[in-house]
C-alpha cells in the first residue's frame, strides 16, 4: 500500500517539473532567439517480488514479478531548430540563416553564445549587443577584413582619420568642365553658388548676395572678362563687399575651366560667361550699297542656316559671282531658272521655275559642303517683273515666251557684287554656366572621426560591418559565428545566452555563410521556435497525469483508512 503512496507522489514531482518547463516555454513565447524545451521521464527501480527461472525438461520458465517506485524526470532537452525572422527595420539587428552562434563576452571575461542579433555600438565604438555585452569576431585592419581569420576578439569599429579637404563642384556646359574650390579646409566651404548675369553700373564686375543658405553672384552682362582669373578675382571681390568687407570664412574661391583656353580674344561679356549657350550666331549676306542683285534684279538675301560658310577659307570672305542661267529649253510654257552664289569658291545652289514665281517668295541655295545647315535663303522677285527688268521691256509678259527660250538669261552675270558684306555662322559664344549651380562639397578639418561621422552603417551577410565615409565604403569589422559538435549539449545561461559544456564540445570559428554556418540577415531578428499549440497540448496531458497521480494517493488513502478501521 505505501508503494502506490509513494508512486503517486513521484509522478506528481515528475508532471509539476514537466508543467513548470511548459510554462517557462510559453512565457518566452516572444523572446528573440529562445529555444524552447521539452520534458521525458524515465520509471523508477524495481522491488523484485519473485525472480526469474529458467524451464527444463520438466518445468517452464518463470517471469520475474516486480513492482514499481513510480516515475521520475528523465531529461529535459533544448530544441535548437531554427525558428522564423521577423523584420525590425534597424540595420544593426541580425539573424542567422542556419547553423552558427554569435558569440558574446561579458564583463568578467566570460564568453557565451546566443542566437539573439538584438545589436548596437557604445560611446567606445564597441559592438555590443541588449545586454551590453560585446560581441566578438575580428577588427578590421585599413579598413578591410579580407584574408584574415576568424577570431574571438572584441569588435571595435574604429573610423580611420580623415585628411583635411577643400569643398569644390565641378558642371559642365557646351562640353567644357567649370571648377569652383574654396580657399580654405573647412565646412564652410560647402556651399552652394549660382552665377547668374545682369546689368550693373559701369565700372563694377560683379555683384553678390551671401546668406547662410548659399551665394549668387551677378556678372556684369556688359562687362569684358578676358580669362578665368579676371572672373575669379569679380567674383571673391563681390563676396567680400556684400561680406562686410571680410572673405568668406571657406573663401577666398578658385574658378577654373578644362580645356582652359574658352576666352576667345577680346575676352567674353558677362552675359556670354554666365547666360545658356543658345542658338549658333547666325551668318548672312548683307549688302553695303547700291547693287544690281538687289537693286535691279530684286534678288535679295534672306536667313542663312547654322553651318553657313563651313567651307569658307578667308576673313572676310568674298563673294566671287552671283548668276542667273536658263539651262534647258521651256516645257509646256514653264521656265527653269538655277540661281548659282559664289563665294570664296564655295557655290550656293538652287532651282525656281517661272510657275514658283507667279509671285514673289523665297529660294534656298544649299553649299556644295553637303551639311544640312549649310545653306542661305534667297528672295526672288515676281517672274513678270523679273522678265521686265532682263528684257528692258516694260510690257513683258510670261505669254511672249511660251515657246522660246529666254536667251536673254543665259550665263547672266549680274553686275557689281564688290559692297557684299559676308559674315558666316558661328557657334554661340556664351559659357552658359548659369545653367547649373555649383554645389561645394567634400570640405573638412580632417582629423580623427567617430561612428557619428559615417552612414548606411550595416551588417552584411558575410558578417562584415561596413558604412560609407568620405565617398568611399569602409570594413569596420566582422562577426564570426561559433558552431558545435552538438549543439544541444549547450548549458542555458539566461539572458538567451548559452554557455559551452563537456558535451556541447569546444566552439570552432567560422565566417557567416562558410564553415557550416547560415548567412546573416539584417534588419531582421529571430523569434522563438516555441509552438504555442504543441505547449497547450503538452499542458493538457501533463495536467491529466498530475490529476491522476493525485487521484492514486486519495484512493491508496481510503484502502489504508480501511485497514486501520479493522480494529474496531
Amino acid at each position: 500500500m505505501v508503494r502506490s503512496l509513494y508512486s503517486g507522489v513521484t509522478g506528481m514531482r515528475a508532471h509539476q517539473t514537466r508543467l513548470d518547463v511548459i510554462g517557462n516555454n510559453i512565457a518566452n513565447v516572444n523572446t528573440i532567439g529562445y529555444k524552447g524545451s521539452s520534458v521525458t521521464f524515465r520509471d523508477v527501480y524495481y522491488q523484485t517480488t519473485r525472480g526469474a527461472a529458467a524451464g527444463d525438461g520438466t518445468r517452464g520458465g518463470i517471469n520475474p514479478s516486480q513492482v514499481g517506485y513510480g516515475a521520475q524526470l528523465g531529461s529535459i532537452d533544448v530544441n535548437m531548430s531554427q525558428s522564423i525572422s521577423s523584420a525590425t527595420g534597424n540595420p544593426l539587428d541580425i539573424s542567422i540563416g542556419g547553423e552558427g552562434f554569435i558569440q558574446v563576452q561579458d564583463p568578467d571575461g566570460n564568453i557565451y553564445y546566443t542566437r539573439a542579433g538584438k545589436l548596437g555600438y557604445d560611446s567606445n565604438g564597441y559592438l555590443v549587443d541588449s545586454n551590453g555585452n560585446f560581441v566578438l569576431g575580428t577588427n578590421a585592419v585599413n579598413g578591410s577584413t579580407m584574408g584574415l581569420k576568424p577570431g574571438s576578439e572584441r569588435i571595435k569599429m574604429q573610423i580611420p582619420a580623415l585628411s583635411p579637404t577643400k569643398a569644390s563642384a565641378t558642371i559642365t556646359a557646351n562640353n567644357v568642365k567649370y571648377t569652383i574650390t574654396a580657399g580654405k579646409e573647412t565646412e564652410d566651404g560647402n556651399v552652394a553658388m549660382n552665377i547668374l548675369s545682369k546689368e550693373l553700373p559701369v565700372g563694377v564686375k560683379a555683384e553678390a548676395m551671401v546668406s547662410s543658405s548659399g551665394i549668387v553672384v551677378y556678372l556684369n552682362s556688359k562687362e569684358t572678362f578676358n580669362s578665368t582669373t579676371d572672373v575669379e578675382n569679380a567674383i571673391n571681390e563681390a563676396i567680400k563687399v556684400a561680406n562686410g568687407g571680410k572673405d568668406h570664412p571657406g573663401g577666398p574661391f578658385s574658378f577654373t575651366a578644362d580645356p582652359s583656353d574658352v576666352f576667345p580674344a577680346g575676352g567674353l561679356t558677362g552675359s556670354q560667361i554666365a547666360d545658356p549657350v543658345g542658338s549658333p550666331n547666325l551668318g548672312g549676306v548683307t549688302p553695303g550699297g547700291t547693287n544690281e542683285i538687289s537693286d535691279k534684279y530684286g534678288f535679295t538675301f534672306g536667313d542663312a542656316g547654322e553651318q553657313f560658310g563651313v567651307n569658307f577659307k578667308t576673313d572676310p570672305p568674298k563673294m566671287t559671282g552671283f548668276t542667273i542661267t536658263e539651262p534647258s529649253a521651256p516645257v509646256d510654257g514653264v521656265h527653269t531658272f538655277e540661281v548659282t552664289m559664289a563665294i570664296d569658291g564655295v557655290e550656293y545652289k538652287g532651282t525656281v521655275t517661272s510657275s514658283n514665281m507667279s509671285t514673289a517668295g523665297t529660294l534656298r541655295l544649299k553649299g556644295n559642303s553637303g551639311e544640312p545647315g549649310d545653306y542661305i535663303d534667297v528672295k526672288f522677285p515676281s517672274f513678270s517683273k523679273f522678265l521686265t527688268t532682263v528684257t528692258g521691256n516694260p510690257d513683258a509678259k510670261i505669254e511672249d515666251y511660251k515657246d522660246n527660250q529666254i536667251t536673254e538669261l543665259n550665263g547672266i552675270n549680274i553686275g557689281d557684287i564688290a559692297d557684299y558684306t559676308i559674315k558666316k555662322s558661328e557657334e554661340s559664344k556664351n559659357l552658359g554656366i548659369s545653367s547649373q549651380a555649383f554645389i561645394l562639397k567634400g570640405g573638412t578639418e580632417g582629423g580623427p572621426q567617430t561612428l557619428q561621422d559615417v552612414s548606411g552603417l550595416k551588417i552584411g551577410a558575410d558578417g562584415v560591418i561596413t558604412a560609407s565615409h568620405a565617398g568611399k565604403l569602409l570594413e569596420l569589422g566582422r562577426i564570426d559565428l561559433a558552431t558545435f559538435e552538438n549543439p544541444a549539449g549547450l548549458e542555458q545561461i539566461g539572458n538567451t545566452y548559452f554557455g559551452k559544456t563537456g558535451n556541447s564540445g569546444e566552439p570552432g570559428l567560422a565566417e557567416a555563410g562558410s564553415g557550416g554556418t547560415g548567412a546573416l540577415a539584417n534588419s531582421t531578428l529571430e523569434m522563438s521556435n516555441v509552438d504555442l499549440s504543441q505547449e497547450f497540448a503538452d499542458m493538457i496531458t501533463t495536467q491529466r497525469g498530475f490529476q491522476a497521480n493525485s487521484r492514486m494517493i486519495t484512493v491508496s488513502d481510503t484502502l489504508l483508512d480501511e485497514l486501520i478501521n479493522l480494529k474496531r
